[in-house]
């Protein structure tokens, strides 16, 4: 990963600029015209070792770099004399020359080796593929659709919903990447089913699993709960009803033994859909009819399914369908391995010699071995992404298996980590979420959508492609992962002395690694009260939020290369004693902190951050998120900066919305301002947030009532005018019982870009909410929860751009608007636990669009 650790180098680089004011620009101009080098595509194999142990060298050389450029750096930002200063600059100069020119030499001997390997003409004689370069463009997204097997599909769906009344047991068998998945999520959403059991429950086990979160997950709970109290609950939730609950990609016997208690038979034909790739497994499981085997598809699904991927999209001659037969062909009818195969041609364009390329690629990896040729294409299509993607694509070895990653923090991670590519006047957010579209254009990773305004939520990886991943991520030593057992395979050099990650499944096996110098660390489960010993002196990334600390480690405070803190503390309080963490001043050590997630909680939810005004003073700071809070003091000094890297605050105490702290915000895009009652109280009217004329995103939060005994219903908080709020604002939402009166929604109604709007659990209050006339004109995104308004008043002029209508658990409501009906944009409605009227009206909008429009809208 040589490219990564040069881009790595160019990004502190970049951060020394910004941080001493002096200029380094030849050194990063240099760097950048020798990773241009690295852009050659290729691919190694036995007989490019030199290739690979030069990559090797330089990796190790341009993170040695990095870290003496921040060590120097430091030297210069805290001379005192000015004399001082341009002696430590002079020291950093010298130094970078050094290792620039070392890393210029490994990259002409690479370049060399290249060279002499690009001039043989029988490529194949000497192990060594050279692909024609790729170019870049954008293509939509592919959907995620099931060809052939619509026999078996019925087949499957009478066998779930008939059959004998006695509890079945019906699975699905099958090797990776064959289709289990897609036809049991096929089943578990066909409207048949749905109509035809009382409770529908889903959970994937997979090969490292976890009773809890099995449980959790067909409860869809979070709960605390010991897993034996969690496996009574949903027997008893089961219990007389007649249910369909899925559990996919189960491994092991052992593993259903710890489960099958849980389902009780009530004689009323309810189902379990298993899947798994153990035909031992399946036959243990069932208790009806003999397992379903999944078969590969044949060669007309198979070019119905890339035709559809591909074709379908596009115009292309008849060439590149003549090609894409023959690819169709030599996929062996695996639907993964067609996927992504398909999103890799999407992103090649109408270019002949590179499909011709892919098309004898794929046919010198067919085997025998279907699971190892669906391996095989997959890696094709890895080898074949852009230098830039590639580090992106293998960060997803470091998390556990079918663990769904927020997006937010994996783009986070991925700008603390250095290796993406940002080209002059980029914003590094927007050039990670271009990353992760790139990713999941080229069906490499899936995503998971908000309902309420469909943006990019959750990730994760198939199993099959998480291998690959594994397997490529040891190859190159991108990450090293410890789970406890002796399955891991180590990767090729030893991560005591690599600049590798560290995945961690398992405290025991952290000893290890002490002392390691590992570039990130990582730890995975629940850690109650475990304080890990932290000597990685040159750690970056630090994600420790599974272990629950009671103070804050104040080792941290000597890690000065962290670019990301990710900690949870978890404090035990009696009585009406509140509890604090404080963060100590010397945080200012850290002064390259970009990320900074700091989350307390205790059973009385009165624990609190007790944070130092140092805080303001981190200048690469660039998300900020804090539970409850307070400033040691919040006077504004001299030495307090402006944060120009600041986009993202969430935690932000309301006592803290003054305009000498907005100022010193200036590019802040999102804030959250979270507090209890009396924090809101202390300042009601806030009337300073147009100093944040940056902002796009505001969310006012208030905690839970009980825990400071509010004895009143009163609002805390009184809205602005609408000139008092940034006029770029998209986002708005308050959550918590603010008790605002409905009427003053005519003021969020006049913000002039606001597109999205979330009102939960009596932030507003009042027994009817007649809509102002001026409405919301831009407003796309409207989601109500547990609010208890009767009444609504309203006209589709109010809510002209109105696309998703979210309702849930306003009980009192009586329905919608029938003239939303007329609303032109709208494509959804979603509603829960509300009365019946409610979803009525809802049928009733659908189908009056159906007959005026002839188009028809989703309704959940």
């Amino acid at each position: 990963m040589s490219y990564a650790a040069i881009t790595c180098l160019m990004r502190t680089i970049h951060q020394s600029m910004q941080l001493t004011g002096r200029d380094l620009q030849p050194f990063y101009e240099k760097l950048k015209s020798l990773r241009a080098i690295l852009e050659k595509p290729w691919k190694a194999t036995d007989d490019l070792e030199a290739l690979t142990n030069l990559e090797a060298e330089i990796s190790e050389v341009a993170y040695s770099a990095g870290d003496m450029v921040d060590l120097k750096s430091r030297n210069v930002l805290f001379a005192q004399k000015a004399k001082n200063k341009a002696r430590a600059f002079w020291e950093l100069c010298c130094s970078l020359e050094q290792e620039v020119e070392r890393i210029d030499s490994l990259m002409m001997q690479w370049l060399a080796i290249w060279n002499w390997y690009s001039k043989i003409k029988d490529l194949k004689a000497r192990k060594f593929s050279l692909a024609p370069s790729i170019p870049e463009h954008a293509v939509g997204k592919p959907e995620n659709i099931m060809v052939g097997h619509e026999n078996e599909f019925e087949m499957m769906l009478n066998q779930v919903a008939g059959g004998e009344r006695e509890l079945e047991v019906v699975s699905i068998v099958g090797m990776g990447g064959i289709g289990k998945t897609t036809l049991a999520t096929k089943l578990y959403r066909d409207p048949r089913i749905m109509s035809h059991f009382d409770i529908l429950a889903k959970a994937t086990v997979s090969q490292e699993y976890c009773v809890r979160n099995v449980l959790l997950a067909l409860l869809a709970s979070t709960s605390e709960e010991p897993d034996d109290q969690l496996a009574d609950q949903l027997q008893k939730r089961l219990k007389g009803k007649r249910y369909l609950v899925v559990i996919d990609d189960i491994w092991t016997k052992g593993a259903w033994d710890d489960i099958r208690q849980c389902f009780p038979d009530c004689n009323n034909r309810s189902r379990i859909l298993l899947t798994t790739r153990n035909v031992e497994v399946a036959g243990y499981a069932r208790s009806g009819k003999p397992p379903y085997h999944m078969r590969v598809m044949d060669f007309d699904e198979s070019w119905s399914l890339l035709y559809e991927k591909v074709f379908a999209k596009d115009s292309f001659p008849s060439e590149f369908e003549q090609l894409g037969k023959q690819i169709a062909l030599k996929c062996g009818g695996l639907p993964l391995a067609i996927i992504v195969i398909a999103g890799l041609l999407s992103k090649t364009g109408k270019t002949l010699d590179v499909w011709q390329s892919i098309a004898e690629n794929v046919s010198s990896v067919v085997s025998t071995d279907l699971e190892a040729q669906c391996m095989r294409v997959l890696a094709l299509s890895y080898h074949h992404l852009p230098s830039h993607l590639k580090p992106c694509f293998l960060y997803f070895a470091i998390f556990p298996e079918d663990r769904l990653i927020f997006v937010n923090k994996l783009l986070d991670l991925w700008v603390a980590e250095g290796f993406l590519k940002v080209e002059e006047m980029e914003n590094i957010e927007e050039v990670a979420e271009k990353c992760l579209t790139d990713l999941v254009d080229r069906s490499l990773i899936s995503i998971s959508h908000s309902i309420f305004d469909g943006k990019k939520a959750r990730c994760g990886m198939h199993d099959v492609t998480r291998e690959l991943c594994l397997r490529e991520a040891r190859n190159v030593n991108f990450v090293n992962v410890l789970r406890g057992t002796s399955d891991q395979i180590p990767c090729t050099q030893s991560m005591q002395t690599s600049r590798g990650r560290i995945s961690i499944h398992d405290k025991q096996k952290l000893v290890r690694y002490l002392n390691s110098e590992a570039h990130s660390i990582f730890m995975f489960g629940i850690y109650q009260f475990y304080e890990p010993e932290l000597s990685f002196k040159r750690v970056r990334v630090l994600y420790l939020d599974s272990i629950k600390f009671q103070t804050f480690p104040r080792v941290i405070l000597s890690l000065i290369h962290l670019r990301y803190i990710a900690l949870n503390f978890r404090l035990l309080i009696e009585g009406d004693h509140s509890a604090k963490i404080d963060i100590p001043p010397s945080i200012l050590n850290l002064c390259y902190l970009e990320t900074l997630r700091l989350n307390v909680s205790d059973p009385y939810d009165k624990a609190a951050l007790i944070l130092p005004l140092e805080i303001l003073m981190l200048p690469q700071l660039r998300h900020l998120h804090l539970t409850r809070n307070f400033l040691y003091d919040h006077g504004i000094t001299e030495k307090s900066l402006v944060l120009k890297n600041l986009h993202c605050l969430i935690g932000l105490n309301p006592r803290y919305c003054t305009e000498f702290f907005f100022r010193r915000f200036p590019n802040l895009k999102e804030l959250q301002i979270r507090g209890f009652f009396v924090d809101f109280c202390s300042r009601k009217d806030l009337r300073d947030f147009h100093y944040l004329d940056q902002l796009e995103e505001l969310e006012f939060l208030l905690e839970n009532l009980t825990s400071f005994d509010r004895k009143t219903v009163g609002s805390s908080l009184l809205l602005p005018p609408p000139c008092a709020f940034p006029q770029g604002l998209k986002k708005l939402a308050f959550t918590g019982e603010f008790f605002l009166p409905l009427k003053d929604l005519s003021i969020v109604g006049k913000l002039p870009k606001l597109e999205s709007l979330k009102l939960e659990y009596d932030a507003f209050i009042g027994d009817e909410w007649e809509v102002a006339e001026e409405g919301f004109p831009r407003l796309k995104f409207l989601l109500l929860r547990c609010l208890h308004f009767r009444h609504w008043r309203a006209s589709s002029d109010h809510f002209p751009c109105l696309e998703r209508l979210i309702i849930d658990a306003c009980w009192k409501l009586h329905s919608i608007p029938q003239d939303f009906a007329n609303i032109t944009t709208l494509a959804l409605i979603d509603i829960k636990i509300c009365a019946q009227a409610v979803g009525n009206s809802a049928k009733q909008i659908q189908q009056d669009i159906e007959d005026d429009y002839g188009r028809s809208i989703e309704l959940f």
